[in-house]
């Protein structure tokens, strides 16, 4: 990188990695986690390439068609979102921040922008054999993309 600029304060990177070798794309990320750890420079990433923003990102925010859908940091998204699996008797009841929800009989499976809320809300209605599932950055980010009206915010 210090061929290219000398030490800049911010660098701006699109795709930067898009069709490079693994070899080669990680010796790359590499030298871009060292520039942020050495905490002088900022850097504006942009790709489709999840991996490269799980390991990077510190910040993040996702785009479509210029509009921001979500912006928030990657600890706090990631300490969000969760993958729920619960049992529970009866009528299908909406819960909070439910992104996507999926049941056959009594046996239920959501994806949950505020594992908190949602996890409040099923010790409410008594809900049996909870277990929390972490996501990716990946799972995380197309459920951000495909739009649903309850992912979006700042």
């Amino acid at each position: 990188m210090s061929c290219l600029a000398r030490s800049p304060r911010l660098l701006l990177l699109d795709e930067p990695t898009a069709g490079l070798d693994p070899v080669v794309r990680d010796e790359l990320l590499e030298a871009l986690f060292e520039i942020v750890e050495q905490g002088e420079c900022s850097i504006f990433y942009s790709t489709h390439i999840l991996s490269d923003v799980s390991r990077l990102a510190d910040e993040l925010v996702f785009l479509v068609d210029g509009r921001i859908l979500r912006r928030c940091s990657k600890a706090d998204l990631t300490d969000e979102w969760r993958r729920v699996s619960f049992r529970l008797t009866g009528s299908r009841t909406t819960l909070p921040s439910t992104v996507q929800h999926r049941h056959e009989g009594d046996e239920h499976q959501v994806i949950s922008s505020d594992f908190a809320a949602t996890l409040e809300r099923l010790r409410h209605l008594g809900a049996e054999n909870v277990r929390e599932h972490r996501m990716s950055i990946d799972e995380i980010a197309v459920q951000i993309l495909k739009g649903d009206q309850h992912v979006a915010g700042s």
